[in-house]
């Protein structure tokens, strides 16, 4: 790997770790509220957690960890996709941990998102936000301004 393309996938991988655990920390208050809170059963919990981080999270990394990434096709719903199977993942290891009584579900989450996290990065790297162009350091840097919900850039095309 050239020094230029190391240090800028260092870069994205630094802005994937922060915004991730942006995404992260909202998510998992979000489970906590709806388990100690709400008194929901972590099933659901976990559930509403990933709706919601699924939404959050493609806004977020989009508009940041992948915003070098052009000519995109089909970005959320593979984004989508990749999160389903990564809850699918989560919910299997959550639910083993929770019912081999090794942790409570608060502390079994915290886990099973670790566990997660490194193969959702991957799949989001060279699936969802994957693209022809190739990537720019000056690209790869926190955006001053959020995009819109509405904004995906996915139609944006090049002359």
């Amino acid at each position: 790997m050239r020094s230029a393309s190391r240090g800028t996938e260092i870069r994205r991988l630094v802005i994937f770790t922060v915004v991730g655990t942006i995404n992260t920390v909202a998510c998992y208050a979000l489970f906590a509220l709806l388990v100690h809170t709400c008194a929901w059963h972590y099933h659901p919990a976990l559930a509403a957690d990933y709706g919601f981080g699924i939404v959050l999270g493609y806004v977020l990394h989009r508009g940041s960890t992948f915003a070098d990434r052009t000519h995109l096709r089909r970005a959320f719903s593979k984004y989508t996709v990749t999160l389903v199977a990564t809850f699918a993942a989560n919910f299997v290891l959550l639910d083993a941990i929770v019912r081999s009584a090794m942790l409570e579900p608060l502390a079994a989450q915290a886990v099973a998102m670790l566990a997660v996290t490194l193969g959702s990065y991957l799949v989001q790297k060279h699936w969802v936000f994957r693209s022809g162009v190739a990537p720019s350091p000056a690209h790869l840097k926190f955006p001053e301004r959020m995009p819109s919900a509405g904004t995906d850039h996915e139609t944006r095309r090049t002359a």
